[in-house]
């Protein structure tokens, strides 16, 4: 089903994250349930198609973004379920308008300059809100997935 080449770049993924935190492929084999032979099998991407609870387990204990362990034919899916390439367009888009929002209230010389910058802020500042509602709403959405993972085990 996933090419080799992902398979290696998912395993590469595992592999550096563990190393970087230090924990053992008995470690992870012992918290997934699973064989140490098997993350080996994962680190070399040996596994055709490594499952999903599995790689949302990973996600947490390597503490990586779970996106780094889709495969291609998923990301888009699962970006657009959750809405994580929404949100993170949002955030770009606040802290763009939030620069030029700071360099107009430097340049302002009057009162009413002042008070236009004041009302782009408000609108801003609701979109603020807004964005983070929608995190909010993503945070749920993982949480239920990782219980689910467990309650699965």
């Amino acid at each position: 089903m996933e090419n080799l080449e992902e398979r290696q770049r998912i395993g590469d993924t595992i592999r550096q994250a563990r190393k970087e935190k230090k924990i053992t492929q008995k470690y992870l084999s012992e918290s997934l349930k699973i064989r140490q032979d098997v993350i080996s099998d994962y680190e070399n991407g040996k596994i055709k198609v490594i499952p999903f609870e599995k790689r949302v387990k990973l996600a947490s204990i390597l503490d990586i973004p779970l996106n780094a362990l889709l495969y291609t034919d998923e990301k888009e899916r699962k970006e657009k379920e959750i809405g994580i390439d929404y949100i993170s367009k949002e955030y770009d888009l606040l802290d763009s308008l939030m620069s030029e929002l700071e360099a107009d209230l430097e340049k302002a010389d009057s009162v009413e300059k002042v008070e236009a910058i004041k009302a782009r802020f408000e609108v801003l500042d609701k979109k603020r809100l807004d964005v983070a509602k929608n995190a909010a709403r993503v945070c749920a959405l993982i949480d239920d997935i990782l219980a689910r993972t467990k309650a699965g085990k």
